[in-house]
């Protein structure tokens, strides 16, 4: 009688422990989860401005060069764009007007890839893995959803955009340099409309040379 109640009560306590086990082992799962999801969270809100949700300005500068890297090592263009944001009347731009300019833009952008950021304290960029010369149409699409959403406040909208080879010479300063003088142009020929340059595939030497 005294064994069967002592097998009985070995069976019992093993049966609880690998049940406390298993359940340990869900919870410290769970834990786990939770915190790879916090840290990310993290991440996001710090790598996020949080007026207007975009990527800080530092942070884009870095996906930038990150994705021309990838650009290089995978051999595939991307493109780089920047919205000039400026007041006709000579007021402040609405932080309401920004978010609302951020909110459209990012219902535009359908890649997971697509990164949209701060250019400047008045301008927004655009980032576009594995793209080609054909994002001009992109762009336009960008710029005429803009337009007709502000179309009642007196808002000048100038969009530069360029398409990048992978060549050796590709980089963050590079492709924002050339963006900046794309912009400067466009400011200066045509405000408030869209420029594209492309770097076409024979504009350049497939050995990075």
């Amino acid at each position: 009688m005294v064994l069967t109640l002592f097998i009985v009560l070995t069976v019992l306590l093993t049966v609880l422990s690998i049940v406390l086990t298993l359940r340990l082992n869900r919870l410290n799962q769970r834990y786990t989860e939770f915190r790879d999801w916090a840290e990310s969270e993290i991440e996001r809100v710090n790598r996020c401005d949080s007026e207007t949700g975009a990527l800080k300005l530092s942070a884009f500068a870095e996906q930038l060069d990150n994705e021309c890297r990838r650009a290089v090592r995978e051999f595939t263009p991307l493109t780089l764009m920047c919205l000039d944001i400026r007041m006709t009347d000579g007021s402040g731009l609405p932080a309401e007007a920004m978010r609302e300019m951020v909110a459209i833009l990012k219902h535009q952008l359908s890649r997971p890839g697509d990164q949209l950021g701060r250019y400047a304290e008045q301008q927004l960029g655009l980032l576009l893995p594995s793209t080609n010369e054909h994002a001009g149409s992109f762009a336009e699409r960008c710029h005429q959803a803009l337009q007709q959403h502000f179309e009642s406040i007196p808002v000048q909208l100038t969009l530069a955009a360029c398409t990048f080879q992978p060549s050796a010479s590709l980089n963050g300063v590079m492709a924002q340099q050339l963006v900046d003088e794309t912009l400067v142009h466009a400011l200066h020929e045509a405000p408030g409309q869209v420029l594209f340059h492309a770097e076409y595939s024979h504009d350049f030497n497939p050995t990075y040379a």
